[in-house]
Protein backbone atom coordinates (compact mmCIF):
# COMPACT_ATOMS: atom_id res chain seq x y z
CA UNK A 1 0.00 0.00 0.00
CA UNK A 2 1.48 3.39 -0.85
CA UNK A 3 2.13 6.03 1.78
CA UNK A 4 -0.73 8.20 1.05
CA UNK A 5 -3.39 5.73 1.29
CA UNK A 6 -1.66 4.10 4.63
CA UNK A 7 -1.76 7.90 5.33
CA UNK A 8 -5.79 8.13 4.04
CA UNK A 9 -6.48 4.76 5.99
CA UNK A 10 -5.32 6.41 9.73
CA UNK A 11 -7.49 8.91 8.70
CA UNK A 12 -10.56 6.98 8.07
CA UNK A 13 -10.17 4.80 11.43
CA UNK A 14 -9.80 8.17 13.39
CA UNK A 15 -5.91 7.06 14.57
CA UNK A 16 -4.80 10.58 15.47
CA UNK A 17 -1.43 9.06 16.97
CA UNK A 18 -0.35 7.73 13.63
CA UNK A 19 -1.93 10.29 11.73
CA UNK A 20 0.51 12.54 13.09
CA UNK A 21 3.09 10.29 13.07
CA UNK A 22 2.82 10.36 9.39
CA UNK A 23 2.64 14.55 9.43
CA UNK A 24 5.91 14.17 11.23
CA UNK A 25 7.79 12.16 8.97
CA UNK A 26 6.83 13.70 5.93
CA UNK A 27 4.39 17.12 6.30
CA UNK A 28 3.72 16.80 2.54
CA UNK A 29 0.75 14.79 3.43
CA UNK A 30 -1.57 17.08 5.27
CA UNK A 31 -2.16 18.17 1.28
CA UNK A 32 -2.28 15.07 -0.80
CA UNK A 33 -5.49 14.24 -2.20
CA UNK A 34 -6.87 11.61 -3.68
CA UNK A 35 -8.01 10.78 -6.95
CA UNK A 36 -11.81 13.03 -6.33
CA UNK A 37 -9.81 15.29 -4.25
CA UNK A 38 -10.50 15.00 -1.27
CA UNK A 39 -7.09 15.77 1.16
CA UNK A 40 -7.25 14.11 4.67
CA UNK A 41 -8.97 16.85 6.37
CA UNK A 42 -11.43 16.36 3.68
CA UNK A 43 -11.81 12.51 5.26
CA UNK A 44 -11.54 13.55 8.72
CA UNK A 45 -14.99 15.81 7.64
CA UNK A 46 -16.56 12.80 6.21
CA UNK A 47 -16.33 10.47 9.22
CA UNK A 48 -16.58 12.91 12.04
CA UNK A 49 -12.97 12.31 13.22
CA UNK A 50 -12.20 15.02 15.45
CA UNK A 51 -9.25 14.41 16.66
CA UNK A 52 -7.77 13.60 13.61
CA UNK A 53 -9.33 16.80 11.98
CA UNK A 54 -7.13 18.68 15.11
CA UNK A 55 -3.72 16.95 14.49
CA UNK A 56 -4.09 17.91 10.55
CA UNK A 57 -4.95 21.57 11.64
CA UNK A 58 -2.31 21.86 14.08
CA UNK A 59 -0.28 20.84 10.87
CA UNK A 60 -1.56 23.30 8.70
CA UNK A 61 -4.13 21.63 6.64
CA UNK A 62 -6.03 23.70 4.17
CA UNK A 63 -9.66 24.69 5.11
CA UNK A 64 -9.75 26.03 1.87
CA UNK A 65 -9.29 22.83 -0.23
CA UNK A 66 -11.63 21.38 -3.32
CA UNK A 67 -12.55 18.33 -4.09
CA UNK A 68 -13.28 17.85 -7.71
CA UNK A 69 -16.77 18.98 -7.14
CA UNK A 70 -15.90 22.01 -5.50
CA UNK A 71 -16.17 21.25 -1.77
CA UNK A 72 -14.38 22.35 1.12
CA UNK A 73 -13.96 20.04 4.21
CA UNK A 74 -16.67 22.44 6.00
CA UNK A 75 -19.32 21.70 2.99
CA UNK A 76 -18.13 18.03 3.37
CA UNK A 77 -18.61 17.76 6.88
CA UNK A 78 -22.41 19.47 6.47
CA UNK A 79 -23.22 17.56 3.84
CA UNK A 80 -22.30 14.03 5.97
CA UNK A 81 -23.98 15.57 9.13
CA UNK A 82 -20.55 15.55 10.72
CA UNK A 83 -20.98 17.91 13.39
CA UNK A 84 -18.17 17.96 15.58
CA UNK A 85 -15.61 18.68 12.75
CA UNK A 86 -17.70 21.68 11.30
CA UNK A 87 -17.57 23.38 14.75
CA UNK A 88 -13.68 22.66 14.98
CA UNK A 89 -13.46 24.18 11.16
CA UNK A 90 -15.27 27.52 11.93
CA UNK A 91 -13.53 27.59 15.33
CA UNK A 92 -10.44 27.32 13.09
CA UNK A 93 -11.16 30.19 10.82
CA UNK A 94 -13.22 28.56 8.08
CA UNK A 95 -15.69 30.99 6.23
CA UNK A 96 -19.31 31.34 8.10
CA UNK A 97 -21.65 28.88 6.62
CA UNK A 98 -23.73 29.62 3.72
CA UNK A 99 -27.78 29.31 4.38
CA UNK A 100 -27.22 25.75 2.86
CA UNK A 101 -24.46 24.52 4.67
CA UNK A 102 -26.73 26.09 7.99
CA UNK A 103 -29.61 23.93 7.67
CA UNK A 104 -27.00 21.11 6.81
CA UNK A 105 -25.80 21.46 10.00
CA UNK A 106 -28.99 22.22 11.99
CA UNK A 107 -28.08 25.90 13.25
CA UNK A 108 -31.54 27.12 13.23
CA UNK A 109 -30.28 30.74 14.40
CA UNK A 110 -27.87 30.81 11.27
CA UNK A 111 -30.63 29.88 8.92
CA UNK A 112 -33.20 32.25 10.65
CA UNK A 113 -30.65 35.07 10.67
CA UNK A 114 -30.01 34.63 6.83
CA UNK A 115 -33.25 34.77 6.30
CA UNK A 116 -34.33 37.32 8.41
CA UNK A 117 -31.45 39.91 6.89
CA UNK A 118 -32.83 40.16 3.29
CA UNK A 119 -29.96 39.44 1.66
CA UNK A 120 -30.57 37.93 -1.80
CA UNK A 121 -30.62 34.48 -1.75
CA UNK A 122 -29.20 34.00 -4.81
CA UNK A 123 -25.81 35.68 -3.66
CA UNK A 124 -25.61 32.04 -2.20
CA UNK A 125 -26.33 30.21 -5.16
CA UNK A 126 -23.54 27.42 -6.27
CA UNK A 127 -23.87 27.63 -10.18
CA UNK A 128 -23.83 23.85 -11.37
CA UNK A 129 -24.94 22.09 -14.60
CA UNK A 130 -27.28 19.24 -14.42
CA UNK A 131 -25.01 16.27 -14.33
CA UNK A 132 -25.45 12.52 -12.78
CA UNK A 133 -25.86 13.64 -9.85
CA UNK A 134 -27.65 16.39 -9.73
CA UNK A 135 -31.06 16.34 -12.27
CA UNK A 136 -32.10 19.42 -14.10
CA UNK A 137 -35.29 19.76 -11.96
CA UNK A 138 -33.23 19.95 -8.46
CA UNK A 139 -32.88 22.45 -6.67
CA UNK A 140 -28.82 23.25 -6.54
CA UNK A 141 -29.47 23.39 -10.59
CA UNK A 142 -32.77 25.68 -10.60
CA UNK A 143 -31.13 27.98 -8.26
CA UNK A 144 -33.53 27.45 -5.55
CA UNK A 145 -31.59 28.33 -2.64
CA UNK A 146 -34.33 27.99 -0.20
CA UNK A 147 -35.33 24.32 -1.14
CA UNK A 148 -31.73 23.43 -1.34
CA UNK A 149 -31.03 24.20 2.25
CA UNK A 150 -34.94 22.23 2.98
CA UNK A 151 -33.26 18.93 1.21
CA UNK A 152 -29.98 19.95 3.25
CA UNK A 153 -31.63 19.56 6.24
CA UNK A 154 -34.07 16.64 5.47
CA UNK A 155 -30.57 14.83 4.94
CA UNK A 156 -29.14 15.09 8.43
CA UNK A 157 -32.49 14.71 10.41
CA UNK A 158 -32.62 17.97 11.15
CA UNK A 159 -36.57 18.43 11.52
CA UNK A 160 -37.05 21.70 13.39
CA UNK A 161 -35.15 23.63 10.63
CA UNK A 162 -37.22 21.48 7.90
CA UNK A 163 -40.19 23.45 9.39
CA UNK A 164 -39.21 26.74 9.68
CA UNK A 165 -38.01 26.26 5.93
CA UNK A 166 -41.45 24.96 4.96
CA UNK A 167 -43.09 27.98 6.82
CA UNK A 168 -40.75 30.47 4.55
CA UNK A 169 -41.86 29.00 1.62
CA UNK A 170 -39.03 25.69 0.48
CA UNK A 171 -40.40 23.00 -1.51
CA UNK A 172 -41.32 19.82 0.26
CA UNK A 173 -40.36 18.04 -2.59
CA UNK A 174 -37.41 19.63 -3.72
CA UNK A 175 -35.03 17.45 -5.28
CA UNK A 176 -31.32 16.88 -4.25
CA UNK A 177 -28.78 14.53 -5.21
CA UNK A 178 -29.68 11.79 -7.60
CA UNK A 179 -33.29 13.78 -7.50
CA UNK A 180 -33.53 12.09 -4.50
CA UNK A 181 -35.99 14.28 -2.50
CA UNK A 182 -35.63 15.10 1.54
CA UNK A 183 -38.29 12.40 1.86
CA UNK A 184 -35.86 9.89 0.13
CA UNK A 185 -32.57 11.19 2.34
CA UNK A 186 -34.21 11.39 5.80
CA UNK A 187 -35.87 7.77 4.85
CA UNK A 188 -32.55 6.56 4.25
CA UNK A 189 -30.53 7.66 6.87
CA UNK A 190 -33.37 6.81 9.41
CA UNK A 191 -34.26 9.95 10.55
CA UNK A 192 -37.82 9.01 11.93
CA UNK A 193 -38.90 12.55 13.23
CA UNK A 194 -38.25 14.31 9.91
CA UNK A 195 -39.73 11.68 7.77
CA UNK A 196 -43.26 12.02 9.60
CA UNK A 197 -43.15 15.70 9.52
CA UNK A 198 -42.55 15.62 5.90
CA UNK A 199 -45.47 13.50 5.28
CA UNK A 200 -47.61 15.36 7.53
CA UNK A 201 -46.84 18.53 5.49
CA UNK A 202 -47.35 16.43 1.85
CA UNK A 203 -44.38 15.19 0.78
CA UNK A 204 -44.77 12.77 -2.27
CA UNK A 205 -44.58 9.25 -1.42
CA UNK A 206 -44.41 7.97 -4.84
CA UNK A 207 -41.68 10.45 -6.28
CA UNK A 208 -39.03 8.17 -8.01
CA UNK A 209 -34.82 9.03 -8.07
CA UNK A 210 -33.50 9.59 -11.09
CA UNK A 211 -30.52 7.19 -10.09
CA UNK A 212 -32.08 4.17 -8.84
CA UNK A 213 -35.73 4.69 -9.78
CA UNK A 214 -36.75 4.36 -6.33
CA UNK A 215 -38.96 5.54 -3.82
CA UNK A 216 -38.75 7.04 -0.28
CA UNK A 217 -40.14 3.83 1.41
CA UNK A 218 -37.36 1.80 -1.09
CA UNK A 219 -34.67 4.35 0.39
CA UNK A 220 -35.76 3.14 3.70
CA UNK A 221 -35.01 -0.53 2.77
CA UNK A 222 -31.91 0.25 1.71
CA UNK A 223 -31.07 1.64 4.86
CA UNK A 224 -31.84 -0.44 6.99
CA UNK A 225 -35.22 1.42 8.88
CA UNK A 226 -37.76 -1.45 7.99
CA UNK A 227 -40.22 0.49 10.28
CA UNK A 228 -39.82 3.84 8.53
CA UNK A 229 -40.07 1.69 5.34
CA UNK A 230 -43.34 -0.02 6.12
CA UNK A 231 -44.94 3.13 7.74
CA UNK A 232 -44.06 4.62 4.33
CA UNK A 233 -45.70 1.90 2.27
CA UNK A 234 -48.74 2.05 4.37
CA UNK A 235 -49.67 5.18 3.12
CA UNK A 236 -48.64 5.33 -0.01
CA UNK A 237 -51.75 4.92 -3.02
CA UNK A 238 -52.90 1.87 -4.24
CA UNK A 239 -50.80 0.52 -7.23
CA UNK A 240 -48.44 2.93 -7.48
Amino acid sequence: MARDDEFREAVKRGDASAVGGFLRESPELRGAKDAHGKTGLHWAAETDQLEVARVLLDAGADLDARTTWNATPLDWAATLGSGRVAELLLARGAPQPSLVIAAALGKLDLVRAALESGRALSAERVPVAPDDHWPADSARVLGDTLSEALFAAARNGHTEVVGFLLERGASVDAKGVFGGTGLHWSALNGHAETVALLVSRGASLTIRDVRFDGTPADWAIEGGHAEIAAALAERMPPGS
